[in-house]
């Protein structure tokens, strides 16, 4: 009879003969799949910029980061040489495609948020740089003559001639850009075969296809007053993510934090409600012009928008007098990973 001592011995055989002979297959192909994927980093557009590609194409990749320097050259309004500089000092510009095409999309996002997503918000960002440097509020005046300069309506586009009804008018793509400058990336990634890839530049990110071991890119959502701390992973594969938020960027006055997203309705900067947006959307110029927009209606307004606009998924963060709150839009949950 076969004793249930030798069924023990037999089982062990078996598993020390999976352990020889597959184990090391199967940490093979895992070592292929690390040694494919290849991730780059520069410092582009006042952040980091991060390109990852499976496989590596050295090619590929250098034409990426090159179409991002190029947005970057155009539409950096403190580089003097830019195309925005220049409509900015002057009042008016014959600009690139690249350029043209970013302000007729502003000015659609512009439309569709009620003018709380607004380039022509220069002045109030420009008037709270200062103040904040100075360890001051911005006086009512100051807003108010600020204010009188903002409006997304004031815009004059006559082929690619960009001109500004009132003097002193300034443009301030900050908010749209990166998420613009990460499309065109993709799209070099995209022409030179590369059909697995994350571009991810300073928080406004694309997921081309899908990533290591063939799952979706997972994707972590800070928590914004504890850096370091992950709120939520989302899963995405040929998705765009950003956020917009009060925690990377701000500055104190009288102990008290501002963010850099400045309300163009009431120039004055959004404070606490909400902490955060994040945006999942087909393309990152999307995902990124609506990250502020709806960061500066707030959680209410905000999400409505989100839950009425399709293929748009949002997670809005506030701060309550209970602590903090996350509201997620009607089908965030099919992006959410079920392990976190």
């Amino acid at each position: 009879m076969f004793s249930r001592k030798k069924f023990i011995l037999l089982v062990l055989l078996i598993l020390v003969i999976f352990l020889i002979i597959f184990v090391p297959l199967i940490l093979k192909v895992n070592e292929g799949q690390r040694a494919n994927l290849s991730k780059h980093t520069e410092i582009i557009m006042d952040t980091t910029v991060e390109i990852t590609t499976i496989p590596f194409d050295e090619k590929a990749v250098r034409e990426a980061f090159n179409v991002i320097k190029e947005t970057n050259n155009l539409m950096d309004d403190y580089k003097r040489d830019s195309e925005v500089y220049i409509l900015n000092r002057q009042g008016e510009n014959r600009v690139s495609p690249f350029t043209l095409e970013v302000v007729k999309k502003a000015i659609n996002f512009s439309k569709l948020t009620g003018g709380a997503f607004d380039i022509t918000c220069k002045p109030l960002v420009d008037l709270w740089r200062r103040a904040g440097k100075e360890k001051r509020l911005p006086s009512p005046q100051e807003i108010k003559e600020a204010l009188f300069l903002v409006n997304y309506k004031n815009i004059i586009l006559e082929d690619n001639l960009i001109k500004f009804k009132k003097k002193g008018m300034g443009i301030d793509l900050g908010g749209i850009a990166k998420g613009y400058a990460v499309d065109k990336a993709i799209e070099i990634l995209r022409k030179e075969g590369i059909n697995k890839a994350l571009v991810n530049a300073g928080g406004d990110l694309y997921a081309l296809g899908r990533g290591p071991q063939d799952k979706k890119w997972r994707i972590g959502i800070q928590d914004p007053r504890h850096k370091g701390k992950i709120v939520r992973i989302i899963k995405v594969e040929d998705k765009a993510v950003a956020t917009s938020g009060d925690y990377e960027r701000y500055f104190l006055i009288n102990g008290q934090r501002h963010s850099h997203i400045v309300n163009p309705h009431t120039g004055m900067t959004v404070e606490n409600i909400p902490m955060s947006v994040t945006i999942i959307a087909s393309d990152t110029t999307t995902a990124d012009a609506l990250a502020t927009g709806v960061f500066v209606l707030g959680p209410y307004k905000g999400m409505d928008l989100i839950n009425s606009l399709s293929n748009i998924e949002g997670m809005i963060i506030s701060e309550t007098s209970e602590g903090m709150e996350i509201v997620t839009s009607r089908g965030w949950m099919q992006f959410q990973a079920s392990d976190f």
